[in-house]
């Protein structure tokens, strides 16, 4: 539009002309500019590149001007909507030419009033929707000359009453193609009140299973600010239902006081379906998503619409949103309430009749950042001259931004890597050298701070001790544990006597008894004790008698010859019998000489005197009594 300068121009009643300018259509002329009672003649002047015009001039009495006081809306009809309304002043005044003006918006649209002219006292409206609630303002003139008009009346809301739901609802899902083993979620956008024509009081989930059975579940509407699902706490106008069995269909209603919407049904992924290359395209500007893709025109022929989903990658703040674009769209604008520094995952489905297909995703920031630190920055030495720098990667909820590289360096060495690289090896190094690493992450808004890390190499001999080390350690450690088991081992166990070791057995000749366990160092023992005792009545019959004693001789297996106590008591009753046959046998002993006395000179001491018994025999054998 060319811009126009409008002048309004009076003339008093003494011919005294004034002006003012305006670049809108109206001009206010203060009290002080103008005399009560008088005439005043005025016009208007337009004025722009095109040219000039003239308005016709209009005179009127100062003294007639009257502002009426605003009408009261007073009632309302339906069937259709009528909004009726009386002015007090203009019935007084008489049958005057009374001319009103209606303004009237729904409550959604608050801010757009529609304006009616030429109302008297009432104002039918005939397009009003069902369900709506719309608000009403009126100003009259009573019909004098100057026709000023009143001030607004206030404003009057009314509902128009509900009927039966039209459309259907919009429904989507996060079940991936192998949902059948693992749980997933329906989610529904509530209807508008202008499809919904009602109060919506519950949803209706009906289930197809794989048998063929079908199950219907209903959800209450919750307008309420009860303890809701974290879903429909961030997103108010999503509903969620949790799918946990296997189903071949799914259909979604709204149900109200009037009727119940037409269900519709989930289009779910295919499994095993190869989708088609897809090319996506997403910018993220201030509050807006820029999506753009482009695919086959033979594959779109079959598509029945393209839907673009979003959702946050925040874990706290999940919200499922989509968009359904026609199907010969290749660009959309999506708006919404998107946050800064926040990273979203956009994704591009192609809809048929009775499924869907995933095509292509991307991540996408409407204002990006500077990249935090890198976590878990550190050194592994692999030699004296050789190390390995390593990193994690930022989490996509924390990067701010599209990491688009890193930085590394080492000293003031630096190296650029793609975002997806987490190590660097690093070679021919100094030994024995101290060094200083470092690595920060660049997205479009710049690059983040270093984390950084010092390390020093080993020297050369010393790498190969430490391995020499880390071997022998362990291994001196494994022997010291057996040593300790083995001592622990003899110490603990329980020690069981052998007579076989009792010198007051030597001159029994036991080696005869037991063959298999007398020793040469037996056989060139001395003998320090012998005891003789002959019977009176039988001179001829020397009988050596040994108390039995239960005790156990160990055999060669580790077994005890405990069983065998009687036939070693006949064995030694044998050898006794095969002693007294021997005619010298008591001469020759009883002249005995025991050869340490011959040895030492004859002391004078006698032999059984000697102490010559040991602790073991004194302590473990029993005492031997002759018969």
């Amino acid at each position: 539009m060319i811009p126009t300068i409008y002048t309004l121009h009076w003339k008093d009643y003494n011919g005294k002309v004034y002006s003012r300018e305006s670049d809108e259509e109206n001009v206010v002329i203060s009290r002080m500019e103008y005399m009560k009672n008088s005439v005043i003649t005025a016009w208007v002047t337009a004025k722009n590149l095109l040219g000039s015009a003239r308005s016709e001039e209009y005179s009127f009495n100062t003294g007639h001007i009257f502002r009426p006081d605003p009408p009261n809306i007073i009632t309302h009809s339906f069937m259709p909507l009528v909004i009726y309304w009386n002015m007090s002043l203009c019935e007084i005044a008489g049958p005057l030419e009374k001319t009103c003006q209606v303004q009237y918006h729904a409550h959604n649209h608050m801010l757009d009033w529609i304006q009616e002219d030429d109302c008297q006292s009432q104002f039918p409206f005939e397009d009003s929707q069902p369900f709506t609630e719309y608000s009403f303002r009126v100003r009259c003139h009573c019909g004098y000359e100057e026709e000023v008009m009143s001030d607004w009346s206030s404003v009057y809301s009314v509902r128009t009453p509900p009927a039966a739901p039209v459309g259907q609802l919009d429904v989507w899902s996060d079940c991936a193609a192998d949902s059948d083993n693992s749980p997933c979620n329906i989610y529904w956008k509530e209807m508008p009140l202008s499809q919904a024509r009602g109060e919506v009081s519950n949803y209706i989930v009906s289930l197809k299973l794989k048998n063929g059975t079908e199950i219907k579940q209903d959800t209450r509407q919750r307008r309420d600010t009860g303890i809701l699902h974290r879903t429909e706490q961030n997103c108010p106008h999503l509903r969620r239902f949790p799918l946990k069995m296997a189903v071949v269909g799914v259909f979604v209603s709204a149900n109200t006081s009037m009727g119940t919407s037409d269900p519709t049904f989930i289009p779910f992924s295919v499994r095993g379906q190869t989708p088609p290359k897809a090319n996506l395209s997403v910018m993220g500007e201030k509050q807006e998503l820029q999506v753009s893709w482009y695919v086959h025109t033979q594959f779109s022929e079959s598509v029945l619409e393209y839907l673009i989903q979003h959702v946050s990658v925040e874990h706290h703040r999940p919200c499922l949103n989509w968009v359904r674009v026609n199907r010969t769209q290749r660009s959309v604008t999506i708006t919404g309430d998107f946050r800064n520094y926040t990273a979203y995952n956009v994704s591009l489905f192609a809809v048929f009749n009775n499924h869907s297909t995933f095509l292509e995703s991307a991540i996408v920031y409407t204002r990006q950042g500077v990249p935090p630190k890198v976590p878990q920055f550190h050194v592994k030495i692999i030699s004296p001259s050789s190390v390995i720098l390593m990193w994690n990667p930022i989490p996509v909820q924390e990067s701010k931004g599209v990491i688009l590289y890193y930085v590394v360096g080492i000293d003031e060495t630096r190296f650029n890597l793609s975002s997806d690289r987490t190590s660097l090896p690093l070679s021919d190094l100094q030994p024995s050298q101290q060094y200083q690493a470092w690595v920060s992450a660049v997205s479009a808004a710049g690059e983040g701070m270093r984390s950084t890390t010092t390390f020093s190499t080993p020297e050369e001999y010393s790498f190969a001790t430490s391995i020499a080390l880390a071997v022998l350690i362990p291994l001196s450690f494994l022997i010291l544990v057996f040593a300790f088991i083995f001592v622990l081992l003899r110490c603990c166990s329980q020690k069981i006597p052998d007579p076989l070791n009792s010198k007051s057995f030597k001159h029994l000749n036991f080696q005869y008894t037991w063959p298999l366990r007398s020793s040469l160092s037996e056989i060139t023992l001395k003998i320090c004790e012998l005891e003789i005792v002959e019977k009176m009545h039988e001179p001829e019959k020397v009988l050596i008698g040994v108390e039995a004693q239960h005790f156990q001789v160990p055999d060669g297996l580790g077994r005890s010859n405990e069983g065998r106590e009687e036939k070693w008591i006949e064995d030694s009753e044998e050898s006794n019998r095969d002693l007294l046959k021997q005619g010298s046998w008591r001469k020759e002993y009883s002249e005995m000489v025991d050869t340490d006395e011959e040895e030492n000179g004859g002391t004078g001491e006698e032999w059984w005197d000697q102490h010559c018994v040991s602790d073991y025999e004194r302590h473990f054998m029993p005492p031997v009594e002759a018969n």
